[in-house]
Formats: structure tokens, sequence, C-alpha cells
């Protein structure tokens, strides 16, 4: 019961703010974030002065039932699902040549992505902080670029297949891998008190870029072919199979080592030939407007304030974090042939966060990393760059399209 409770309260948030942002000329996502914030921690405020003042009890159970740790247990599938569907539907917009053109770009760019931002925080972290560790986990935080939001606020400015669109994507599905690495590292080095082996890193990436390889070459054609076999299935079958198959890629990359999200997105770009309009766009209709709303709602709702969260520790990683990325990623799109405008256009778009740094988080916290002020910090800050990079990156790309300054008709 309560599950389902949640799960209006999320929709009902992301809906109505996302309404509102649109009709604010402000991409939807900040208003689904903007939803979850309002039903989460500033109605938990909210309650809590109100009980404070009034002495009302009935407060209290409402607050401890509206906490994101007690939440996150009721829909913890619901939200990994909505990760999964946002993130194929995403893939169905990419084509494989556009993604394998800007590949080489994507490289250096997540390369430089994440040396400049990571180098920055782990150096503000430590002189703020003291802790070695501590700020080889903000350094890290800092790095990854949350693919999800990326996706979708390109989807939604129309930008998926600019030059700049296409590099910001091979740069965060890059940057995710890179992440995965760093927590390997970081969650060794918490456990045990040493770098893990050089050989478990090494296979870890190696099966990483064997599942990419496979993928985008091997798989489209086999797809291809099993849906000819199937053609006479009805539109509804065609989307519940549809939806298997990007469970499956999903579950393959989970036991490859990377999360679920790139085995999804990965999946959207090989199946995407293989489906006619009308299941591609039932597919596109669910996943922009159910799950989409749903999980970035929740990104807003799992904010907790804290005394740490509210400090000058929030703008200090903010700062880092953002010169870093459109420091490193900028100049790694620039090197890569793109012109200035573009790069800047990426280096803020590599900026998103959400679905990783709050999972890099989660686990963080879960290890004894870090503590539950420091996690809200890391948290809210993901929140505020969440809602920041959307809207700058759709103001940016309009006024640079419209001077001129960069390529709008794909790659």
């Amino acid at each position: 019961m309560f599950n389902f409770i949640y799960l209006l309260l999320l929709l009902i948030g992301a809906l109505f703010f996302g309404k509102l942002a649109e009709m604010m000329k402000l991409p939807t996502i900040v208003g689904n974030i903007f939803g979850g914030l309002m039903f989460g921690p500033l109605l938990i405020s909210i309650l809590e002065f109100t009980g404070s003042t009034f002495d009302l009890s009935i407060t209290e159970d409402i607050i401890r039932n509206l906490q994101p740790e007690t939440v996150e247990k009721e829909i913890s599938f619901m939200i990994e699902f909505a990760i999964v569907m946002l993130m194929f539907a995403s893939g169905l917009e990419t084509r494989i040549r556009d993604f394998m053109a800007s590949f080489r770009t994507g490289i250096l760019t997540a390369s430089l992505g994440v040396i400049f931002p990571f180098t920055l925080g782990f150096l503000g972290a430590y002189l703020y902080l003291g802790d070695v560790i501590v700020a080889l986990y903000i350094g890290g935080a800092l790095s990854i670029t949350a693919v999800a939001l990326s996706v979708a606020t390109l989807i939604q400015i129309d930008a998926i297949r600019t030059r700049f669109g296409m590099t910001i994507i091979n740069a965060a599905i890059v940057d995710d891998i890179i992440g995965i690495v760093v927590l390997s590292i970081l969650l060794s080095i918490s456990s045990s008190g040493h770098l893990p082996n050089l050989l478990t890193l090494g296979g870890t990436v190696a099966l990483a870029l064997v599942f990419v390889l496979l993928a985008i070459l091997l798989m489209p054609p086999l797809l291809k072919r099993t849906y000819t076999m199937m053609k006479e299935m009805r539109s509804t079958e065609g989307v519940g199979f549809t939806i298997l198959m990007a469970g499956l890629f999903a579950l393959v990359a989970h036991l490859m080592g990377l999360h679920l999200m790139i085995g999804a997105f990965l999946g959207g770009m090989a199946i995407r030939d293989s489906l006619n309009r009308r299941t591609v766009e039932s597919l596109h209709r669910w996943s922009f407007g159910f799950f989409a709303p749903v999980f970035f709602a929740w990104v807003g709702f799992s904010v907790t304030f804290s005394g740490a969260a509210m400090s000058l520790f929030v703008p200090l990683i903010m700062i880092l974090g953002l010169a870093g990325k459109v420091l490193g990623a900028g100049i790694g799109a620039k090197i890569s042939g793109l012109n200035w405008f573009e790069s800047l256009l990426v280096g803020v778009g590599m900026n998103g966060r959400a679905a990783v740094d709050l999972i890099l988080a989660s686990v963080a916290l879960q290890a004894g990393i870090i503590g539950r002020d420091l996690y809200s910090a890391v948290v809210f800050n993901a929140i505020i760059m969440a809602l920041l990079t959307p809207v700058l990156l759709k103001y940016l790309s309009r006024r640079f399209r419209d001077k001129g300054r960069i390529h709008w008709n794909g790659i």
C-alpha cells in the first residue's frame, strides 16, 4: 500500500511542477526534480515546523514514513526499472553510426573531463576536511556525469544528434565506466587499506569494453533478424518483447560490472533499427511520460537537509566540479575537433549529476567512507547541478544556434 502512495506522490509532484517548468520556459526535468523536493525534504521541513509549533504528534508518523531511506525500501525496484526504461528509450534516439563517429571525441573528452574535476575535487576536499580517503571519494564523485540526465536534457532541446550532443553521450558513458573503476578502488581501500589488484581492475575495464563492442557491432543484425522472424506479432506483444530485451541488456551489463543504465542505453541503440514506428512511439510515451518523471522526482525526493548540506562545503565542491568539467571536457572536445562554442556546451553538459552520483554516495555511505552529513552535502550538490545543468545547456545552445556558432544538423 505504501509503495503505491509513494509512487503517486512522486508522479503528482513531477507532473505538476514539470508542467509549471514548461510554462516558465525551463526544462521539464527541472520541474520534475523540484516536484520531488516539494514532496520530500521541503514537506518534511514544513511538517517538522508544524508539529513542533502546534504540538501535533501525528506529524511524527508522517515524517518517519517520508524519510528517503524508508521510501527507497518500498520503491527501489520501480526506481531501477525507471532508469532502465529511460536509458533504453534514450538509446532508441541514438543512431549507432553517429555514436561511433564521435567515439574518439568522447574518449578524449571523458578522460580530461575526469582528470580535471577529480584533481580539483581531491585537493579542495583534502584542504577543507583533511581526510585522504574522503577526499578521494569527493574527487571521484565530482568526476562522474549522470548519463540519464544528460541524455534526457539533450532530447528535450532536440540536440541529441548534434556534434556536441553525441560527444556528451559518448563521454558520459566512458565517464560511468571510469566511475565503476574509481568506486572499486575506493571500496577496496576502505575495506582492506590498500589498492585493489590491478588484474581485477583490468578485468573490469576489459569486460566493459567487450560488452560495448558486442552491443553496437554484433547485436544489431541479430536483433533485426529476430524481429523479422517475429513480424506477425501484435504491437502490444512487440512492446512487451522489446521491454524484455531492455531488461536483458541491463542484466548482462550488471553481470559484467557495469551499471544497469549503460546496458539499457546500448540495448536501445542496438535494437533501434529493428522496431517499427508504432512500437517506438509506445515505448517513448511510457518512458518519457511516466518513468522519467518518476525517476527525476526521486532525485529531488532523496535529498536530506543537514548542517553539512547547508555549509560552505557545498558551494566549494560545486564550483570545483563545475570548473573541472568545463575546463577538462571542454579542452578535450576542442582538441578533438569541435569549435570553442561546442566545446563549452560539452563542458556544461558534462556537469549533469544525478543517478550515478547518488549511487556512489549511497555505496560510500554504506561502506563507511562518508557519514550521513557528508552524504547529504554530496547529494545536495548533485541536486543543484541536476537543476542548473539543463537550464544552462538549453540557454547556451539556443543562443549559440541562433548566432550560427554551432552545428545543429547532426555530425
